[in-house]
C-alpha cells in the first residue's frame, strides 16, 4: 500500500565550517545552488567517514531525483531514517522544516511541493560542531559525542582518578562530533489516509494467565473532509507456533476528522504466551497488525512486534520480570562512535558474544542503536537497560531543558514497543546543576509515556527508594554520593582489586580496568615508530591512562609484548576477583553487575573486553567463566598471627539454573606456592537450590610462619563422578577494613 522510492547513493555536498553559506533573504546557497563548489558524498553516511574526517560544524547535501508521476488519493512524504544532528530541509526551494537529534527518523509531508514526473531539489542543511563547553553543552546525543572510551584530548592528567568534571582542568575534550545523513532517505507515497504510529502496551492479569493489550493507533487523514472509516486490530504469533492460540482481532468503526485521530482499543488474550529473557525461558513475540478501511476497502494497514512481559524492580534493585526474580549479570554496550557503519550481522557477532559470556542485559551508554540491535535482543531474549543521550554537563535554562524534554519524548516514544527495553536511565553521571533542574524534567517526561518500565534518574547513584528531588549545597551532594555510588572502579581509580570482598553494593552499572588489545590490533591503528618504544602522547590520545597504569602495574617492562600481557592479565584478575566476590552476594544486597565495557567504539586503548577489530581479550573469556549459570567460587584470606599463619578457606556453589541439584560433590586443595598440597577437602553438596548463592564449606587452618602466598583450587562434581565446574583462588593477606581506599577518599562522584 506504501510506495517507497529511495533517494540512497552519490549525492553532492559542500562544507561550510563556520557556518556561513546561509545569510540574508537571498540565502544563495539554496536558491543559487549551482554557483558553490559542490563535491561528491555517499548518503547514507557520516561524513567523517566519507571523506570529510576532518570536518566539524556545518555541511551542505544536494540531491536531484526524478519524481514518479502522481496518483490519485496517495499523498507524498520525505522519510529521514536519521540525520546527525540538526537539519534543515528545502524542497524546490520551499523550506519543509527543521529537526533535531541524531537517533529518531522523522518525515515532511511534500505532496505539495514535487514536481511530478520532472526533476526535483532536494537541498539538505546538518549542524554538528564541536561545543565548545563541555560541561554546559547544548546538544543531546550522550556517549555517541561526549564519552571518555571516544578520540578525547587528555591534556596531563596527573590526578587520581580521572574524573571528567568541570572542578577538572584536564577535562577530556572531544576531538569528534559525528555528523551527516547517516540513515537511508525515501520519498514515500501514502494513502491519504494512513496509520501514522502504533504503539502497544501489554498489561498482565490475573497471575499472568491474562493480558490485555492496549493499541493506540494515530491515524491521519489528508482528505481535507471527515472520513467513515473501520479499524480491524489482529494480534497472531510472530516467532512461535500457532497452534492452540487462534488469532485476537477486534473491529471498530469511527469517523476521522481533517487532521490526526488517537484511537484505542483493548484486546484480551488468555494463557499469553510471554517474553522472556533467554536464562528464564523463551522471547515469545506477537504481532499486532491494524488495518483501516473505507466503504469497505481496506486502504493502509501497518504492523508491530511486542512483547506480554512485566518488568519490576523494587527499592533494592531487585528486577522480576513476569514475577520471577532475575540476577542481572551485563554489559555497557556502544558498538561504534559512527551508527552508520554498523551492520545486522555485526551486531548478531556482537550479541552472539554477550549470549555467549552468560550476559542477559545490556546497557546502552547514552545513545540508542539502529533498529537492527533492538530487533535482535527482541528475538535473542537480552535485555535492554536503556540510557537517554544525556552524558556529564548540560546547559541548565529553560530553553535547553525544554529542547531535552521533548529529545526525550521521542527517544521514549520511538522505543516504547520492544519489549527487551526494561529500564529508562534519564541520565548517565550528571552534574549537580542538571540533577536538580535538567533531571527532574527528563524523569517527569519519561514517567508521563510510560508507566510500563522503572525509570531511573542517574546511573552512578543506587538509591534504597526514591532519590532526593535536589541537594542543597555541594557538601551535602559530597557527602551522599559514596554511600550510593553504583560504579565500582576498585582497583582502578581507587582501591586495589584485593578489596573486592568488602563492597556490598545493591546494583553496579559500571565495573572495569583498562588493558591493551594485542599487537596485532594495536599496529593497525598506532603507527610503528609511536608504537614501541611508546609515544605517550600518541598513545594518550587512543584513551592510555598512563597515570593509572603506573599506580597499579608500576613501571613498564621491556617489550610491547610483555605490556600488552600485563595489562590484559591485570584485567583477567580485577574481573575474576570482582565478578566471584559478588556473586557470592547474590541477593544478599547485591542484585545486578554490569561490565565496563563490552567493546570499543573505535580503535582505542580503554576499558573494553572486545577491541574495535572484534577480537577478544583475555579479559572477555574471563567474564565467560565468572558468568557461567553454575560456578564453583572460592573465598579466604592469609592473616599473620604472632607464631603461626591462619587460613581461612571457603567454598561456595551459585547456581542461576532454575532448578535444583542433588548428589554433588566439592572436592578442593589448598596449594603452597611451589605447588606442595598442605590440605584437601571434599564435601558433599546434597541440594544445591535453585538461583541460590550459598557457602558448603569453610575450615581454618594455622601454619607454621614460612610464606604468604597460597592457592586453592578445587572440583565440582555430579552424582556420576563428572566434573560440571572448577576454579583457583590467589589467598591474599587479610585486610584492615579501616585501611581500605573507597570512592569517598578520592571524592569520586558527580
Amino acid at each position: 500500500m506504501h510506495q517507497e522510492w529511495s533517494l540512497r547513493g552519490v549525492w553532492q555536498c559542500l562544507p561550510d565550517k563556520e557556518n556561513i553559506l546561509e545569510n540574508g533573504i537571498e540565502n544563495k546557497i539554496v536558491y543559487a545552488p549551482e554557483i558553490h563548489p559542490w563535491q561528491e558524498i555517499v548518503v547514507p553516511s557520516h561524513w567523517q567517514k566519507a571523506g570529510f574526517e576532518q570536518h566539524q560544524g556545518a555541511m551542505w547535501y544536494r540531491r536531484t531525483f526524478l519524481a514518479p508521476n502522481k496518483q490519485e488519493n496517495l499523498g507524498y512524504h520525505l522519510h529521514f531514517g536519521g540525520v546527525d544532528y540538526f537539519s534543515e530541509v528545502w524542497l524546490n526551494g520551499m523550506y519543509l522544516g527543521a529537526h533535531e537529534g541524531d537517533f529518531d527518523p522523522f518525515a515532511f509531508s511534500v505532496t505539495g511541493f514535487l514536481r511530478f514526473g520532472k526533476e526535483n531539489e532536494l537541498i539538505v542543511k546538518v549542524v554538528s560542531a564541536i561545543d565548545k563547553k563541555p560541561e554546559r553543552k547544548e546538544i543531546a546525543k550522550g556517549g555517541l559525542y561526549h564519552w571518555d572510551c571516544l578520540p578525547v584530548r587528555q591534556e596531563g592528567l596527573s590526578d587520581c582518578p580521572e574524573v571528567p568534571s568541570a572542578a577538572s582542568a584536564h577535562y577530556p575534550n572531544p576531538l569528534l562530533n559525528p555528523g551527516g545523513i547517516w540513515q537511508d532517505v525515501t520519498l514515500v507515497a501514502k494513502p491519504v489516509v494512513h496509520i501514522e504510529r502504533l504503539r502497544i502496551t501489554p498489561h498482565l492479569r490475573d497471575e499472568y494467565t491474562k493480558a490485555n493489550i492496549y493499541v493506540d493507533i494515530e491515524v491521519r487523514n489528508e482528505t481535507g473532509e471527515e472520513q467513515d472509516i473501520e479499524l480491524r486490530v489482529k494480534i497472531a504469533p510472530h516467532n512461535f507456533p500457532k497452534e492452540g492460540r487462534e488469532d485476537i482481532a477486534q473491529v471498530s468503526a469511527t469517523f476521522l476528522r481533517p487532521g490526526s485521530l488517537n484511537h484505542t482499543t483493548r484486546l484480551t488474550i488468555q494463557n499469553p504466551a510471554l517474553w522472556w529473557s533467554w536464562d528464564l525461558g523463551h522471547p515469545h513475540l506477537y504481532t499486532a497488525t491494524v488495518e483501516v478501511k473505507m466503504d469497505g476497502t481496506i486502504i493502509d494497514s501497518s504492523s508491530e512486534v511486542f512483547g506480554i512481559r512485566e518488568i519490576t524492580r523494587d527499592e533494592k534493585w531487585q528486577f522480576r520480570l513476569n514475577g520471577e526474580r532475575i540476577f542481572i549479570k551485563g554489559n555497557n554496550y556502544l558498538s561504534d562512535q559512527f551508527l552508520s557503519l554498523m551492520t545486522a550481522s555485526q551486531y548478531e557477532q556482537d550479541i552472539q558474544m554477550m549470549l555467549d559470556a552468560y550476559m542477559n542485559m545490556t546497557r546502552l551508554f547514552a545513545h540508542a542503536e539502529k533498529p537492527e540491535f533492538y530487533r535482535l535482543c527482541d528475538e535473542k531474549g537480552i535485555m535492554i537497560f536503556q540510557d537517554l543521550p544525556f552524558q556529564w554537563g548540560y546547559r541548565s535554562d529553560g530553553e535547553f531543558i525544554t529542547r531535552a524534554a521533548d529529545v526525550a519524548r521521542r527517544y521514549v516514544e520511538m522505543l516504547y514497543n520492544h519489549p527487551s527495553v526494561v529500564l529508562w536511565c534519564c541520565h548517565s553521571e550528571s552534574r549537580l546543576h542538571d540533577y536538580n533542574k535538567l533531571d527532574n524534567v527528563l524523569m517527569e517526561t519519561v514517567k508521563s509515556i510510560d508507566v510500563t518500565r522503572p525509570i531511573h534518574k542517574n546511573s552512578v547513584l543506587i538509591d534504597r527508594g526514591e532519590l532526593p528531588a535536589f541537594f542543597a549545597t555541594w557538601e551535602e551532594f559530597a557527602k551522599y554520593v559514596p554511600n550510593h555510588l553504583s560504579v565500582n572502579w576498585v582497583g582502578w581509580y581507587w582501591g586495589k582489586i584485593t578489596d573486592a570482598e568488602f563492597y556490598n553494593p545493591m546494583f553496579i552499572t559500571e565495573y572495569g580496568t583498562q588493558s591493551l588489545p594485542d599487537e596485532e590490533s594495536l599496529k593497525k591503528f598506532i603507527v610503528e615508530e609511536k608504537l614501541w618504544p611508546l609515544d605517550m602522547e600518541a598513545w594518550r590520545m587512543r584513551g592510555f591512562q598512563n597515570n593509572i597504569y603506573t599506580k597499579m602495574m608500576g613501571e613498564y617492562p621491556t617489550t610491547l609484548g610483555e605490556l600488552v600481557e600485563r595489562t590484559q592479565e591485570y584485567q583477567v584478575q580485577f574481573y575474576k576477583e570482582h565478578t566471584e566476590a559478588l556473586r557470592r552476594k547474590k541477593y544478599n544486597n547485591v542484585n545486578g553487575i554490569m561490565q565496563f565495557h563490552f567493546v570499543n567504539t573505535w580503535p582505542a586503548i580503554d576499558w573494553a573486553i572486545v577491541d574495535y577489530y572484534r577480537r577478544p581479550k583475555k579479559a572477555y573469556y574471563a567474564v565467560v567463566h565468572a558468568f557461567a549459570p553454575l560456578q564453583l567460587s572460592f573465598a579466604g584470606h592469609v592473616e599473620r598471627l604472632e607464631n603461626a599463619l591462619r587460613i581461612t578457606m571457603e567454598a561456595w556453589v551459585v547456581n542461576d539454573y532454575r532448578r535444583e541439584l542433588e548428589g554433588h560433590e566439592i572436592s578442593y586443595r589448598l596449594l603452597a606456592s611451589d605447588g606442595t598440597v598442605i590440605e584437601e577437602r571434599a564435601v558433599l553438596a546434597p541440594l544445591i537450590t535453585p538461583d541460590s548463592s550459598r557457602c558448603f564449606d569453610q575450615a581454618v587452618l594455622d601454619l607454621p610462619l614460612t610464606e604468604e602466598v597460597y592457592r586453592i583450587e578445587g572440583d565440582l562434581r555430579d552424582k556420576e563422578g563428572n566434573i560440571i565446574a572448577r576454579n583457583t583462588k590467589i589467598l591474599f593477606p587479610r585486610i584492615n577494613e579501616a585501611e581500605v581506599e573507597t570512592a569517598a577518599h578520592v571524592n569520586a562522584g558527580l
